[in-house]
């Protein structure tokens, strides 16, 4: 609070004791803050005025300790966390003064001056990363602001480069990455046809991250190093053999998924992996904002969610169903994926006839809206081989279903024990069983599996890297392939 709004302010503490500031009479004007908290003692108002005038005098670690307590009591004023937001920017403290964005956002008293003011702290000390942490958070509170968008976009121009690769597998759990690095960082993504175009986005790019595994993570590995490379590896990649093929020496880090069992099958090829490069794990994370939750009470609609693979695992779930069929023949088995492996397609419909499963699973082929799919389902099952984490299963568990998951290797660590069988007679068991709780299931994801701690874990290694890019002349030529 300056001056001005002291003078003219209607509290009796800060009336009187302005004057006294004013006229340069320090001491008394200390007591008189002793003498006001002292005999109102749990006044949120008296500890708040106290702490302005202390700032007024430029005792600003008392003032925000008077904040603080202020801040303890019913009657503490809504403009508390810009007083202390202020207090810490003058301190030097930006770290602290954005703790106060959402707050003040709740009481309606965000200001894009105070966004400008935190930003101008963190670009002193030249943390980007927090200048745009700042600006992004605000940005969500006042989207309507030009000064913030515009503040958005200059600590863009100035943050990391990065350039994805993707390749033939897909971008399906790539694209909630994309667009959170788009807002935060300078982002181009690899549309091109060989191998210059794609060393010429290397060059360019602070960080490249490869999706998958692949041919593409196996020939930026192979180029000369220009920039911090990133390799993120799911599941399959694992088990086949281009893993050996990879330059290591150029790779930073090698993001896993999560099941440990994963990175057993990948030091199978590269047996001193951990040795050879830095590994993290992050899990998938679920945006619980498109995922809508509906209780549900137990019922008969069984949900398989994949194309009919060998490692998906079909037999064990037609041999499930048939022994469901015995104990109760109402249960039907919905399957919503593609028959795309002929042998496999011609197995499952001989066996539909010889367990007497015809009347008792329904083929609804490929979901474009899966979520629309299982409204009507009760649970879902996953006979999977393996499973990197399962991210359709988790999706259906926010939504309130019960999972009934086969024990593959590694489930346990993904999903604990409550939900995994080994056997028909088990799985049979998890179905008839009465114990279901569709607000469980969601609360599961929502601790264990959240989008929002997946995106802080990976903007925390872009973070890292900015702050420590590689350093290189970027002169070199590759020719076209």
């Amino acid at each position: 609070m300056n001056s001005s709004s002291i003078h003219n302010s209607g509290s009796p503490l800060i009336r009187q004791a302005g004057r006294l500031i004013a006229e340069g009479r320090t001491d008394e004007t200390l007591r008189m803050i002793q003498h006001f908290t002292q005999t109102h003692p749990a006044s949120g108002t008296i500890w708040r005025d106290a702490g302005v005038l202390l700032a007024a005098m430029n005792r600003y670690e008392e003032a925000l300790q008077h904040f603080q307590r202020a801040r303890q009591f019913p009657d503490c004023p809504r403009q508390i966390p810009l007083d202390m937001a202020r207090t810490w920017l003058v301190l030097g403290h930006p770290e602290c003064a954005i703790q106060m964005i959402e707050p003040l956002a709740a009481e309606g008293l965000l200001e894009e001056s105070l966004v400008e003011q935190i930003v101008c702290g963190f670009n002193q000390q030249q943390n980007w990363a927090s200048s745009m942490d700042a600006v992004t958070r605000a940005a969500r509170r006042l989207p309507t602001s030009e000064l913030v968008a515009k503040l958005q976009s200059q600590i863009r121009q100035r943050r990391a480069k990065i350039a994805f690769f993707c390749g033939a597998d897909g971008d399906t759990f790539l694209r909630e990455i994309l667009d959170y690095a788009r807002q935060r960082y300078q982002v181009r993504v690899f549309d091109g046809a060989d191998t210059r175009q794609m060393f010429e986005l290397m060059q360019w790019s602070d960080i490249s991250w490869f999706e998958w595994c692949t041919n593409l993570a196996q020939l930026g590995s192979a180029m000369p190093k220009v920039c911090r490379n990133v390799i993120r590896l799911h599941r399959y990649e694992a088990y086949l053999s281009i893993p050996r093929e990879i330059q290591w020496q150029n790779v930073d880090l090698l993001i896993t998924v999560g099941n440990s069992f994963v990175l057993k099958a990948l030091q199978k090829w590269v047996p001193d992996i951990q040795q050879r490069v830095a590994i993290a794990t992050i899990p998938n994370g679920v945006n619980l904002d498109k995922v809508a939750f509906t209780p549900r009470r137990p019922g008969k609609n069984i949900a398989f969610v994949a194309s009919l693979r060998m490692v998906k695992n079909p037999m064990l779930l037609l041999q499930c169903m048939a022994r469901l069929r015995q104990i109760d023949p109402a249960y039907r088995l919905f399957i919503a994926g593609d028959k795309s492996d002929l042998l496999m397609e011609q197995y499952v419909d001989y066996q539909i006839d010889q367990l007497g499963l015809r009347d008792h699973i329904i083929f609804d082929g490929w979901q474009n809206d899966i979520r629309s799919w299982l409204a009507d389902k009760h649970f879902l099952a996953v006979t999977s081989c393996i499973e990197s984490q399962g991210m359709g299963c988790l999706e259906a568990m926010a939504c309130g279903i019960r999972p009934v998951i086969h024990n593959f290797p590694g489930a346990c660590e993904i999903y604990g024990q409550s939900y995994l069988f080994n056997t028909p007679e088990e799985f049979c068991r998890h179905i008839v069983s009465a114990d279901y709780d569709s607000l469980e299931y969601r609360e599961f994801v929502e601790r264990r599996y959240p989008l929002s701690r997946q995106l802080a874990q990976i903007n925390e290694i872009f973070a890292a890297f900015e702050a420590n890019p590689f350093r290189s002349s970027r002169s070199t030529v590759i020719s076209e392939n």
